[in-house]
């Protein structure tokens, strides 16, 4: 009986040692243990984590619509054949999507991607949604080393952040925008010479789209009226006007936030300002924006489209084709698609794409399964340049037109001299002014 009591006693102690061992992971994080608990213990996870930062409220809100619906066509369809097979559990396990709101805050979109990643213990992220929310996210995944799947940003202004070790980034160029801003210019007859008005605003995109269009707008040989970088959210454009007319202008061009790009408008209208032109990024991209002014302002504005029904590219996981899904949300909403959700729903295409490569939930094996990308999504082909970590996205140039009714406008492709697989659909025109 003592012989036995003293087995007893050293097979508890062994025991103890034992759990001990198997529950320290080092205090290490992602970049450095390559691993989580439940891998060393055996257990699968409940779920895979993806955290999506996204501006579902505040001034870039039209941007987050359609989150989670978009991305949830592509999860549902995984979780309903048990999700993702990883090789060292011997199972399937189920994706769950974690949407957070960034406010359309730079700082708010770090805070709520740190806690993503310190409370909710993500496996990956999806950054997007301009340089409010996709470099601070991009960022985090860097700093936290979680693989981050980046898109909906302009290239320029996101390299700025790099070099990335753990982040890979699909879209365009601003240089890519602006000779698709100037083919559409040529077309309507304005070259060198032509009064170009710059609204650019004192934050990420407005600073990184000024340098650059500064530059060639110098090289075509257009004039350049500069009023300055203004505060997003800005009250006041009597200044930026008046400058305007003294110069005058005949194209106004820049990236204004929806908010801001209305009240000069309407404030414009008021003052008795003449223009001949509109071609802007970001302020009108998407039905809701375009509409919140008066159509009289609306009719003819021009600005990138970087996904639309007419885009021909089609799900990898389903074959659903690009005016499938604008028709699915329209059927189900009742309101009209906008561009984010193609790359709300090819976020989570490319996810889902490297999670089953890697089958694994190492960080490092679903960082590089990343980086391998070569892959045909509902926003094009997506492979990645080893160095920049980069996978350029084709646009084309976009002109709002009167619905049938009269009383609203609807966006469509006017330009596609650089990508001829996207269909044009109606003919680009000076606005009727």
């Amino acid at each position: 009986m003592r012989l036995k009591r003293i087995f007893a006693v050293l097979f508890a102690v062994a025991l103890c040692f034992a759990f001990s061992a198997c529950g320290d992971n080092g205090g290490g994080d992602a970049s450095t243990d390559g691993g989580d608990t439940a891998a060393t213990t055996g257990t699968a996870p409940s779920s895979i984590k993806i955290g999506i930062p996204n501006p579902t409220t505040g001034p870039i809100a039209s941007f987050g619509i359609g989150t989670p619906w978009a991305e949830n066509l592509a999860v549902d369809l995984i979780n309903a054949d048990g999700g993702i097979y990883i090789e060292e559990y011997d199972t399937k396990i189920p994706i769950e999507l974690i949407v957070v709101d960034t406010e359309s805050n730079s700082t708010k979109a770090s805070e709520v991607t740190q806690q993503l990643i310190e409370q909710n213990d993500v496996d990956m992220l999806i950054a997007r949604h301009t340089p409010d929310t996709a470099l601070p996210v991009s960022a985090m995944g860097e700093r936290y080393g979680v693989p981050t799947v980046s898109l909906e940003c302009p290239v320029n202004p996101w390299l700025q952040g790099g070099p990335y070790e753990w982040v890979y980034h699909s879209f365009w160029r601003v240089e890519t925008n602006f000779e698709l801003f100037r083919s559409m210019w040529t077309k309507l007859g304005y070259g060198e010479g032509t009064v170009i008005g710059f609204m650019f605003p004192n934050d990420p995109d407005g600073l990184a789209w000024y340098d650059i269009f500064k530059d060639m707008c110098d090289q075509y040989g257009y004039v350049i009226s500069d009023p300055g970088r203004y505060p997003i959210m800005n009250q006041d454009w009597t200044s930026v006007i008046s400058q305007f007319k003294a110069d005058g202008v005949q194209i106004i061009t820049g990236c204004d936030i929806a908010p801001d790009f209305a009240s000069f408008a309407s404030q414009a209208a008021q003052q008795g300002l003449e223009y001949d032109l509109v071609t802007m990024g970001r302020a009108f991209l998407y039905p809701a924006d375009a509409n919140a002014n008066p159509v009289e302002i609306a009719e003819g504005l021009t600005c990138e489209v970087w996904w639309s029904p007419w885009h021909p590219y089609t799900s990898s996981l389903t074959g659903m084709t690009c005016a499938e899904m604008a028709a699915q949300y329209e059927d189900e909403f009742g309101i009209e698609w906008s561009a984010p959700m193609g790359y709300k729903y090819a976020g989570v295409e490319i996810a889902i794409d490297a999670l089953k490569r890697a089958a694994s939930l190492d960080p490092v094996k679903i960082r590089d399964a990343i980086g391998a990308t070569n892959l045909d999504t509902i926003v094009g082909h997506i492979e990645y340049d080893p160095e920049t970590h980069v996978a350029e996205t084709p646009i084309v140039g976009g002109q709002w037109k009167l619905n049938e009714a009269g009383d609203a406008v609807e966006i469509m492709i006017v330009e596609n001299d650089s990508n001829p697989q996207i269909p044009t659909n109606a003919t680009l025109e000076l606005p009727k002014r």
